[in-house]
């Protein structure tokens, strides 16, 4: 019984003064080759800035996206709408769910008609 007393104690003084937790440099073998190019992928794509495309008038947008949602066409919507640094912000891509009178959805995500610079239908 002594020896176990003995063994926590030193194994407690370990942990509280010895021990050097390494970290994140501990849990970097974790990482699997393909998390991480998803990692680099998400990245590029969270920093790439849209080239403005021609814009179009609201009626054909409205025209194509119609088209689209009765169809299951996938659509890039281009929204009219610059971030603080002048560059638009990232286009919206997938299907149509569904419309209101002030706008549409895309991928459960809102976007006013008015927002609308240009649509594009994916092949």
């Amino acid at each position: 019984m002594a020896n176990k007393e003995n063994f926590s104690t030193i194994i407690n003084r370990y942990f509280k003064n010895d021990y050097r937790e390494r970290g994140k440099i501990k849990w970097n073998g974790y990482f699997l080759s393909d998390h991480t190019s998803s990692l680099v992928k998400e990245n590029v794509q969270r920093n790439q800035k849209p080239q403005k495309l021609p814009t179009i008038p609201l009626n054909e947008a409205q025209s194509i996206l119609q088209h689209s949602c009765v169809n299951y066409h996938i659509v890039t919507v281009q929204q009219n709408i610059e971030t603080t640094d002048g560059y638009l912000i990232p286009n919206v891509t997938g299907l149509v769910d569904g419309f209101t009178a002030l706008g549409v959805y895309i991928n459960q995500q809102f976007i006013a008609y008015e927002d609308i610079r240009t649509v594009i239908r994916e092949k």
